[in-house]
């Protein structure tokens, strides 16, 4: 027998004979269980509380017009793959264009699959890259409000069964999910909260209520 060998089987022994814990359920922490209001209050709420920004309009038409107007307030910006439909609703073809280069980019526009409630959490996909969701300073990201789950499980229950852009056949988490809780922000050094320490400072939740 090789080492290798040896090793894993040990392994496999140590499992087989290892308890079985159940599982703990849902988390009873300092979060309610549940909400006076509705998902998309418990999210705001949560959002806001860890330093982030939501605003909500009716229509895709009318957050596209104000996601245009205010990146008008900056120099560049990076759009996602799955945020570019929605960013360039209603507009003309020739009117809407944007700085590519990484290195000089002010903001960036993604589209989350969903947002989590319970955690004030967005999830973010793969499709629209680190370009659009964490190398500019300020992230700017649509979320329909018909995603907003409850739990984290609901959301990642909903995400493993649609199917996204790409996949040949749904069934199956997408390579990375990311959970954006409001800005990046750490306090590693001499316990000072920072914020945009490994991420964008600022982040921008904009819920379309109809899509």
């Amino acid at each position: 027998m090789t080492a290798r060998s040896s090793i894993l089987n040990r392994v496999r022994i140590a499992l087989a004979n290892r308890e079985v814990v159940a599982h703990p359920g849902s988390f009873e922490g300092w979060r309610p269980s549940t909400h006076p209001g509705n998902p998309t209050e418990q999210f705001t709420e949560m959002f806001e509380a860890a330093g982030g920004e939501v605003v909500s309009f009716k229509t895709q038409v009318e957050a596209s017009l104000w996601v245009r107007g205010f990146l008008a307030d900056f120099n560049s910006f990076s759009v996602g793959e799955l945020a570019r439909d929605r960013l360039n609703e209603d507009a003309e073809p020739d009117e809407w264009t944007e700085e590519m280069d990484p290195s000089v980019v002010e903001a960036g526009v993604s589209l989350a699959f969903g947002a989590v409630a319970e955690t004030g959490s967005l999830i973010m996909t793969p499709q629209d890259g680190r370009r659009a969701q964490l190398l500019p300073p300020v992230h700017v990201v649509f979320v329909d409000q018909a995603k907003i789950y409850e739990t984290l499980s609901e959301g990642l229950v909903a995400l493993k069964n649609e199917l996204l852009p790409g996949d040949k056949e749904g069934g199956e988490l997408p390579s990375a999910v990311g959970l954006h809780s409001g800005p990046s922000k750490s306090a590693d050094i001499g316990q000072v909260l920072v914020k945009g320490v490994h991420g964008p400072g600022r982040v921008v939740t904009v819920i379309v209520e109809s899509h």
